[in-house]
């Protein structure tokens, strides 16, 4: 149970979160707004009221007076389901309201299309001459790919991560800097090149894992980040038969498991922070302490790390890094790490196709970028960066460049992921968990654990099937 000293640093942290972030940009001079046009209302459908006005809407409206909108919260539609299911209650919904623009993840925004349900953007594009160059590289392929080579979407923000590092200690132990598009494979060589020795107090770690902030990794976690960089698919949902018996998924299982045990990853759960006061949980936190080589980061780790530089009088500074990353070794200059943020969309049904478009092209388009750069409270606490680049270029002097550098691609399985129930994933990482526990005792190789695995993870796939 987290107590309440705990808790005051998660309130510090959040806290701490809405800051702005510094960025750099022509100012393009003050937006006139739209007068004496015809008042239309437009329906728009989102899982926060008040997060959409402060984000999108009020910006939006301020500059469009003849243009309303009637938020609709996702839970709203739930209310009375009776004996309806999620799906045929939604549809329903859909039909009687006749919402102008959904606002959707990447799973939603994908049945949406499959449903027929969504406007194809790329002929308002053309007819409206709207620059779609200035947006973060391969995001819109990214939600072409999703749409079967058509634009059906657009997403003003996206998320996503690079490897922190310590400069000081790559320079103090003689180890190169990670350049961008380093992989999974690069991190854990260059991990291994740090020392081992020492008490938890004064040892140094070559990667602690995390995001915001850090944990203990274990192997199985470990594992499915390296896939997840490689884009590989533990099910063949097509054909629902395992996948895991590649070479690829051995070599990757292998270096994870001589990873694990080389004691430069930090993966003692012992060691997990659960409870304490403000300064237990920084000195917990190995990478800010200037005790850990690497870590994962997003651009709200960036915040993380600024606050505790003015929360602890004692902390040892050190230069920060960062590198875009990790990438699949087989095409360096991508990443499925990536991922879309809002996704806006129009309703192919909506009587106000134009004015729904209208709003797209702002909220996805440059003035908006401009406006939000400048405080963008909001965006930073939620993990985001714009998608027009050139906007939120530096976070405190600390260049954003990295999130920016590689090009987005999307992991098409993990959509497929929905089909399958969450117990098989749960009995999958306990049968994987097991074995290879074994192989780490000597007590079974790499070729037979990974055969057991995909045998019984089979049969538990075959039994979720049927059911």
């Amino acid at each position: 149970m987290m107590n309440k000293t705990w808790l005051q640093v998660l309130t510090l942290l959040v806290i701490s979160c809405l800051v702005v972030v510094g960025c750099t940009s022509e100012s393009k001079g003050p937006i006139e707004p739209k007068e004496n046009q015809e008042t239309t209302t437009l329906k728009v459908i989102y899982q926060d009221s008040e997060l959409f006005r402060r984000q999108y809407g009020d910006l939006f409206t301020a500059l469009n007076d003849h243009v309303q909108l009637e938020l609709i919260s996702d839970a709203d539609i739930y209310m009375n389901m009776g004996d309806k299911t999620k799906e045929e209650v939604y549809a329903q919904f859909i039909r009687e309201e006749q919402p102008d623009i959904f606002i959707l993840d990447a799973h939603e925004f994908q049945n949406h299309i499959n449903d027929g349900m969504l406007t194809e953007l790329d002929s308002l594009c053309t007819r409206d001459n709207y620059k779609l160059d200035g947006i973060v590289p391969g995001l819109v392929d990214q939600l072409r790919e999703i749409g079967d080579g058509r634009l059906y979407g657009l997403a003003p923000t996206f998320k996503s991560s690079a490897i922190f590092y310590n400069k000081d200690l790559f320079k103090k132990y003689g180890v190169e800097f990670p350049s961008d598009g380093i992989s999974w494979y690069d991190i854990i060589d260059l991990a291994r090149r740090f020392p081992t020795e020492g008490d938890k107090q004064t040892r140094i770690y070559g990667y602690t894992g995390g995001d915001v902030y850090e944990a203990p990794i274990d192997l199985v976690t470990l594992i499915d980040k390296m896939s997840r960089a490689e884009g590989l698919s533990i099910v063949n949902t097509d054909k629902m038969k395992m996948t895991i018996d590649t070479d690829a998924w051995k070599k990757l299982i292998q270096t994870a498991i001589e990873a694990d045990q080389s004691g430069t990853i930090f993966n003692s759960m012992d060691e997990l922070f659960t409870s304490g006061t403000n300064e237990e949980f920084y000195d917990s936190q190995r990478f800010l302490m200037g005790r850990s080589a690497m870590h994962m980061g997003s651009v709200l780790s960036l915040a993380f790390i600024d606050h505790y530089k003015h929360e602890l009088k004692d902390n040892v500074p050190f230069e920060l890094g960062i590198a875009a990353g990790p990438v699949d070794p087989l095409d360096p200059t991508s990443t499925y790490a990536v991922t879309p943020g809002d996704i806006f969309a129009i309703n192919k049904a909506s009587a106000n196709q134009d004015t729904a478009w209208e709003f797209i092209q702002y909220v996805c388009g440059e003035d908006y970028a401009h406006v939000s750069s400048q405080s963008n409270e909001l965006l930073l606490s939620q993990q985001m960066l714009l998608s027009r680049s050139g906007y939120m270029t530096d976070y405190e002097g600390t260049s954003l460049e990295p999130f920016y550098h590689l090009k987005s691609k999307w992991l098409r399985h993990s959509d497929d992921w929905y089909k399958l129930p969450d117990q098989f994933f749960n009995d999958f990482a306990m049968i994987l968990s097991r074995e290879l526990e074994l192989v780490e005792k000597g007590q079974k190789n790499i070729d037979k654990a990974i055969a057991t695995v995909r045998s019984e993870a089979q049969a538990v796939l075959d039994q979720a099937v049927k059911k």
